[in-house]
């Protein structure tokens, strides 16, 4: 089999088999492919050759399937090798990519990128069976995988990272590296760090300019929710701009995912502060104080369900015709005053 795992990547570019005429990246997380991409591009191409890179477009290999073969095997003015570059292609590239293959001499590798390609895909299925071909399925990342590829990243930048930050700036970008990417250079640049006089990125600097800085508001009306506060809800709710009712479902969908974690390890015996320390990866220390009460106020039932709120209220934003964010507003509110209910009941008991 011509697949590999996105944790090889880095193996295969550092000894680049001459053999391999293409190395295609698909999958869901679009960002991943994208960041494997450009990583493949530079570990291949010239640095000092400025026409090492050539690119192609999809829907031109359409129309000319040979060309892509016949770029392979061009040779350079400069006698070096040169990489091909292409992007958002599809199944439409099949024949471009099987001439390709089955030509008699490509000097110059492909680096493509492609959508979420299924198994029964033919592209798939050719570029998987070919010893010519490499294709990398990236699944999306979860929170894990992003704060790893956020330390990871960071370190060549120059950058090390205070307790809890690469959690919540992959949390804040939603797990996408290409945002973490631009987020990561943000701080290199701010803190003016570098491989020779590495620099701490803390909560503060998340705070004052990441990505993180438009989302406190988000993050504080989460709590609120959390809490059971309705008042600390509709405050924290008037500071948001409108169209961030998914932003809001996605993050509470996060939360509550990390509640019935700790909630079941509740339920195994443990008491609450130790379940919430417990999660991996952590919740901020200063957010634990926070969610102790939260957690003896919901059972496994009402989280349960109020994650099927949540997860129903983005399916309504999306379909057609849709109210809109008030949809989703909606449903977070309705969590909210739950949850304020059964504070009100465990207090009154």
């Amino acid at each position: 089999m011509s697949a590999i795992k996105k944790q090889d990547v880095a193996a295969l570019l550092a000894r680049f088999p001459d053999d391999v005429r293409i190395l295609v990246f698909g999958g869901a997380d679009e960002a991943g492919s994208r960041d494997l991409a450009q990583g493949a591009i530079r570990a291949l191409a010239d640095a000092a050759d400025p026409m090492a890179v050539t690119d192609l477009a999809a829907d031109g290999l359409e129309q000319d399937a040979g060309r892509l073969a016949d770029e392979a095997a061009a040779i350079s003015m400069f006698g070096g090798r040169r990489v091909i570059r292409v992007n958002q292609a599809g199944e439409a590239v099949g024949e471009a990519v099987a001439l390709l293959l089955g030509a008699g001499a490509a000097g110059n590798p492909v680096v493509m990128t492609v959508g979420d390609l299924s198994k029964t895909s033919a592209l798939r299925r050719l570029l998987e069976g070919h010893k010519a071909a490499r294709y990398v399925h990236s699944y999306p990342m979860d929170a894990r995988d992003a704060a790893r590829w956020v330390v990871a990243q960071g370190r060549t930048l120059g950058l090390r990272f205070a307790d809890g930050v690469a959690d919540r700036l992959a949390l804040a970008a939603g797990n996408d590296v290409g945002v973490l990417g631009q987020e990561l250079e943000k701080f290199a640049l701010f803190l003016a760090a570098s491989a020779e006089h590495p620099a701490l990125v803390e909560m503060e600097h998340v705070a004052a300019i990441g990505v993180d800085s438009a989302e406190e508001d988000m993050f504080a009306l989460i709590a609120a929710v959390s809490a059971g506060d309705v008042q600390g809800f509709e405050r924290q709710l008037g500071l948001l701009p409108s169209g961030n009712a998914i932003g809001v479902l996605r993050i509470l969908a996060r939360r509550l995912f990390q509640l019935l974690e700790a909630r079941a390890a509740m339920d195994r015996g443990a008491d609450a502060m130790s379940a919430l320390k417990a999660l991996r990866p952590p919740i901020h220390f200063r957010e634990v104080d926070a969610l102790v009460p939260a957690m003896r106020r919901w059972p496994r039932a009402r989280l349960e369900r109020a994650l099927a709120s949540v997860l129903a209220a983005e399916a309504a934003i999306k379909s057609p015709g849709s109210a809109g964010d008030v949809l989703g507003l909606q449903a977070v509110a309705g969590i909210a005053a739950a949850a304020a209910g059964l504070g009100a009941k465990r207090a009154n008991a």
